[in-house]
């Protein structure tokens, strides 16, 4: 930072921050109204303005400027002087993006700190990089599509690579696909794609989430029902998500949410293609692609009988499991990327970047919400900043105090570091050349049977612990030859 606006119509304030500022390796420029010094802005391009809040006369006042200043120039780091700090100045300046408040009398001190702040902030933002990342990747589907910026997949993780090889494979056909995946992992998103980029793309998608209807009335959505079915029915009755769907896709989210009567009635209509509604007495034909998903694991419900065995296996013809965003985390400055314009858009203002120090912050995290959490995340702390920069302290706190990984990481650093070293040394002398594959297997066969033990053999519970996906354990499983039981 080198040049500094004052705008204040004090001469004494002026001149004393002229001596301040100059002392401290500054530039100061000197404005006596709003109006001057919104023509100094344009002439000088400051990196920060000092703007008084009130000036004599008829002229602009500091909060009319201010709003013209950040219009006009939306990075530059305006602080706001006032003798008057009344609640709806702070209001009104803060709804504006003011970085902060100088009471007056002046405490240069105070001056200090907030220019060393902003001087933090010039930092973060000189690491900003050039352009903006794209997902090359997902780019095709996603302009084949039709999605708007908001309602697509991201990432170039392996993990997410696998994802879009499974979303185009299950575009050229009709069969039913089961979406498994923790909520917020993108389940809905994962099925649209499907849909858009299938020869169904112009027609209806429609989507029921079966967590959020009572079990009662699933029935009567799926399958609509006839005038006077029931006692409150409508007159002219009600199309059911079944033929609203018709010729496209119907995706059914928390599928393991139905009752086992309407699993009957649905396994039915997935077999024949024809549906009956409540209180009719003919059937109807529909053609509809099914989509189902859900963040509970299907085998167990199966096993407890409360999930029909025929209908499970006949929404798994094909299924695709989403990975948490702890087995993706590289894909994080994708995300970020991705969310920040949308974020910027609804919340009116412009935020360009997370900061280096947030961003490994983000990264070290656990995301127990996964990609929603970090969406929610990114909106809260772009709420909570003062300019274009998300920063360490606009994150929440379980974010900027969780060490659960750092802390584990540190302990097995110290308990491995000698062992390895002589293990690695013995590789050398025998010319090895599968040392990371070996050191990994010998891992696998302490860790995973302790966790399953831990967990009575459940490999659901062990899976999430782990921070692997259930079809990952499997294959560790089956590498292994670790023998466990059915839960």
């Amino acid at each position: 930072m080198k040049n500094i606006l004052v705008i204040d119509d004090d001469e004494k304030i002026c001149w004393a921050f002229e001596q301040f500022l100059a002392d401290e390796g500054y530039t100061p420029i000197i404005a006596n109204n709003a109006e001057e010094g919104l023509r100094k802005i344009q002439a000088a391009k400051p990196d920060i303005v000092l703007l008084d809040i009130r000036f004599p006369g008829m002229g602009m006042n500091g909060l009319q400027a201010l709003k013209q200043i950040k219009s006009l120039h939306p990075e530059v780091i305006v602080i706001i002087m006032t003798a008057q700090d009344t609640v709806e100045t702070t209001i009104e300046a803060m709804k504006l993006q003011a970085f902060d408040f100088l009471p007056k009398p002046i405490d240069l001190d105070q001056v200090k700190e907030i220019l060393d702040r902003a001087a933090k902030l010039q930092v973060e933002r000189s690491k900003m990089p050039i352009g903006v990342v794209h997902n090359e990747l997902y780019a095709e589907v996603k302009e084949a599509a039709g999605q708007p910026r908001g309602r697509r997949l991201v990432g170039k993780s392996p993990q997410m690579r696998e994802i879009y090889k499974y979303i185009g494979i299950m575009a050229s056909n009709t069969l039913t696909v089961l979406i498994e995946g923790e909520s917020g992992t993108g389940k809905e998103l994962v099925a649209r794609a499907i849909h858009v980029s299938s020869p169904r793309k112009d027609k209806p998608f429609v989507a029921v989430n079966c967590g959020a209807i009572p079990n009662e009335l699933l029935e009567s959505e799926f399958f609509g029902y006839e005038a006077g079915a029931f006692t409150g029915a409508s007159e002219t009755g009600k199309l059911g998500k079944f033929e609203l769907a018709d010729g496209g896709t119907l995706f059914l989210d928390e599928v393991s949410n139905m009752s086992p009567a309407l699993q009957v009635k649905l396994q039915r209509a997935l077999q024949e293609q024809e549906i009956e509604k409540v209180g009719g007495t003919k059937t109807l034909k529909v053609d509809v692609r099914l989509i189902a998903a859900t963040n509970q694991e299907l085998t167990e419900a199966v096993r407890l009988r409360t999930f029909r065995e025929d209908l499970y296996y006949r929404l798994k013809l094909i299924s695709i499991h989403l990975p948490p965003l702890r087995e993706h985390l590289e894909d994080i400055p994708l995300l970020v990327d991705h969310f920040l314009p949308m974020i910027s858009q609804e919340l009116g203002k412009t935020i360009r970047w997370v900061s280096n120090k947030g961003m490994e912050l983000l990264r070290q995290y656990d995301w127990p919400g996964n990609v929603r959490e970090l969406e929610n995340v990114l909106r809260s702390a772009a709420v909570l900043s003062r300019s274009d920069v998300i920063l360490p302290e606009n994150l929440p706190p379980e974010i900027l105090n969780y060490k659960g990984r750092a802390h584990s990481i540190s302990r097995l650093d110290a308990a491995l570091e000698s062992v390895l070293s002589g293990f690695v040394k013995e590789a050398i002398a025998q010319n090895r050349d599968t040392l990371y594959e070996e050191v990994i297997d010998v891992v696998d066969r302490m860790l995973i049977p302790q966790t399953l033990e831990e967990f009575n053999g459940n490999q659901t519970k062990t899976a999430k612990l782990l921070g692997i996906s259930r079809t990952t354990l499997l294959k560790k499983l089956k590498k292994l030859k670790i023998e466990v039981g059915d839960a």
